[in-house]
């Protein structure tokens, strides 16, 4: 276990949480941002930015920008979703659930992600596996404990959401979800630390970009019981990002 390190190296990848589901990783001189809707600050510029979903606590334009170079590439699930979170679509892509894309960097293939109600229907978003520096990450978007996780193979190192707002993302039921799984490491993200102020509402709660109105308070550390004995190793990464209204 290793907990509340700015960031965790796993066999030639770097891991680095900057608040929400946004994830940074770094293999080699490569750079993949995962949902970024947080940074920190002089961040490195992308090689690939890969986009779950177009609720705007994964994806938002103003976040793309600052870490897009002339040859980043950027995937998402939507032709839409690119629209609205990429100003310049040109040389994006989407991927598609059981479509695999070579980016150079990584291999990438879409799988499913959704909830039985709330936000996350099937069909709106999607997770990601990435094959990178000889690993296989999976990036699972927002998603419950799904029957579609039997089928995704070896995974060495699974980022999953433990919490949203509307209660259908649970970090019991994702601890169930690993234990089918079975990564070699897991990083939590998808939930507001409990020590974080609460949000204030300011232009209205429908207007708001502030991640934390999309999850809910949750301790990672609750997990570490329920996934004893598995031989799962948990990295619980400290937010890198302040939270402030964008």
């Amino acid at each position: 276990m290793t907990v509340y390190q700015d960031a965790i190296l796993h066999n030639g990848i770097k891991y680095e949480w900057l608040g929400q589901s946004s994830v940074r990783l770094t293999a080699g001189n490569g750079v993949i941002y995962l949902d970024p809707v947080m940074l920190d600050e002089a961040p490195p510029l992308a090689d690939l930015i890969l986009i779950t979903h177009h609720h705007v606590d994964h994806c938002l334009p103003e976040f793309i920008t600052p870490i897009r170079k002339v040859d980043t590439k950027v995937a998402a699930f939507h032709e839409s979703y690119l629209k609205y979170c990429v100003h310049d679509i040109k040389g994006v892509r989407t991927i598609k659930i059981g479509q695999t894309v070579d980016f150079g960097i990584a291999e990438v293939t879409g799988v499913e992600a959704y909830t039985k109600r709330g936000f996350h229907m099937k069909g709106e978003g999607c997770g990601f596996l990435i094959e990178v520096a000889g690993q296989r990450v999976y990036f699972a978007g927002d998603t419950a404990f799904i029957p579609e996780m039997n089928g995704l193979g070896q995974v060495d190192t699974a980022i999953m959401p433990i919490a949203d707002n509307t209660y259908n993302i649970s970090l019991k039921d994702i601890a169930e979800a690993l234990k089918v799984i079975k990564p070699s490491f897991f990083i939590p993200v998808h939930y507001t630390p409990v020590d974080e102020a609460d949000p204030a509402v300011k232009d209205g709660l429908m207007l708001s970009k502030d991640p934390r109105f999309f999850t809910k308070k949750e301790d990672p550390e609750k997990m570490l019981p329920i996934l004893e004995g598995t031989g799962i190793r948990t990295a619980i990464l400290r937010k890198l990002v302040a939270a402030k209204q964008i």
